[in-house]
């Protein structure tokens, strides 16, 4: 163990397609409900794709001041939401601690596509006089991480990540590793898209890694099945509150679980969905020897499991590779089928799924994977959920361009390890 300060997670919060609030986001993950539907954000009739996993039976105004809410894009909205609920969560008193010692971290993979959306619209067929002049704060990837330090009076560490959908994950790691390293004592890390507009929806349709299952959206996304045939764009947000252990003991606050270790690597390449699995294993050996364990101290893997078939192919090949036949033990679930591929969330929603696993000591299980596609025979947990205790979990995200990271958590279980 080096001498660097331990860090752990004290909050979440959570607005996802399939449950808004910690409390509705587990039961839907236990429930094997989905939040993937027909598109309703617009008329998506003449689109091949016509479903995507959009969070319903959400108000910003619930969370966030008027002119935030009119000036700001859809994907700040839900950033700020789940920021407000993870604080809320963490019991922190944020007047009594320095603001210079608290940070904000955010991700975002795209930004504020609804607000380019209108906007260019507005352009084209009206002019430029009709362009609206906070259209440019509306559609910047940092406006997440500046809404949320004003409304929090949040004065230390302040940047905004976007490494696709890996974007959540790494900044979680680089939060830990600014109060790891005494940056700040309290690091909050949100995540946040809104990508289901038209313009953004054919750009991803044009890819061709989307379900074509409009009929029944709720099974569109089959990780590891054999019947997989792509994914589904998803949205929301997602926060946690990393802090110095410390500084949570003094204050008293419940602690979810220990960040031990992280890792990334990439394939390096532009274009393309493929997966290479020794790049993968590269990334998770990278993990457990940062975390300073061995693989066999592996309980849970959240895996990134998006349904893509080659993907969902080469992430088993990796865990078996890694994990040798110890593989054949760990509980590997996606949680994919439920929220959707929000893109920056991802990473965020899969920590959040992972501590409640330690929690409760129930597993959520793999939906829609009632035919394994023979080159994945794990235990992917299939339909029905698993009681098991779990005290150590690896999450697993990938992203285009071939970027791999992998994060490794602990249930806390006191100062001693």
């Amino acid at each position: 163990m080096d001498n660097h300060r331990r860090v752990v997670i004290t909050g979440m919060g959570v607005v996802a397609p399939n449950g808004i609030g910690i409390d509705n986001f587990w039961d839907s993950l236990i429930h094997t409900r989905s939040g993937v539907r027909r598109i309703t954000r617009f008329d998506a009739s003449s689109y091949p794709i016509q479903i995507a996993a959009e969070v319903t039976n959400f108000d910003p105004s619930d969370y966030m001041d008027a002119l935030i809410v009119k000036r700001l894009d859809r994907y700040v909205h839900y950033s700020l939401a789940s920021a407000s609920m993870a604080f809320e969560d963490s019991e922190l008193r944020i007047s009594n601690e320095d603001p210079y010692r608290l940070g904000v971290f955010t991700a975002t993979a795209i930004g504020g596509g609804e607000t380019i959306d209108i906007q260019h619209s507005i352009f084209v067929e009206k002019g430029l006089k009709r362009v609206s002049p906070f259209a440019l704060r509306g559609i910047s990837t940092h406006s997440a991480a500046a809404a949320i330090s004003n409304s929090f009076s949040i004065k230390g560490p302040n940047t905004t990540l976007s490494s696709g959908c890996n974007s959540g994950l790494d900044a979680s790691y680089l939060a830990y590793n600014a109060v790891r390293m005494r940056d700040a004592d309290v690091m909050l890390v949100a995540a946040g898209e809104a990508p289901i507009t038209p313009y953004i929806v054919a750009l991803f349709s044009s890819v061709g890694i989307l379900s074509k299952h409009n009929g029944d959206p709720k099974e569109a996304i089959k990780p590891y099945d054999k019947d997989a045939n792509g994914t589904a764009l998803g949205e929301g947000g997602g926060a946690i509150v990393i802090e110095e252990l410390g500084h949570a003991l003094n204050r008293g606050a419940k602690i979810y679980g220990e960040i031990l270790g992280y890792s990334s690597a990439n394939e390096a390449f532009i274009f393309g969905t493929q997966t290479d699995a020794e790049t993968m294993a590269k990334a998770f050996r990278g993990a457990l020897e940062n975390a300073h364990i061995g693989p066999t101290d592996i309980d849970y893997i959240n895996a990134h499991g998006n349904g893509i078939q080659n993907y969902d192919i080469g992430e088993t090949e990796t865990i078996k590779n890694v994990f040798g036949e110890y593989a054949y033990h760990i509980p590997v679930t996606s949680i994919k089928p439920n929220t959707g591929q929000s893109l920056s969330p991802t990473g965020v929603y899969q920590v959040i799924t992972a501590l409640l696993v330690m929690k409760n000591g129930v597993i959520p299980p793999t939906m829609n994977h009632k035919n394994p596609a023979p080159q994945c025979d794990l235990n992917y947990v299939p339909n029905h959920p698993l009681e098991k205790k779990v005290n150590m979990a690896l999450i697993n995200a990938h992203g285009f361009g071939g970027i791999h990271t992998v994060l490794i958590i602990k249930k806390f279980d006191g100062v001693k390890f």
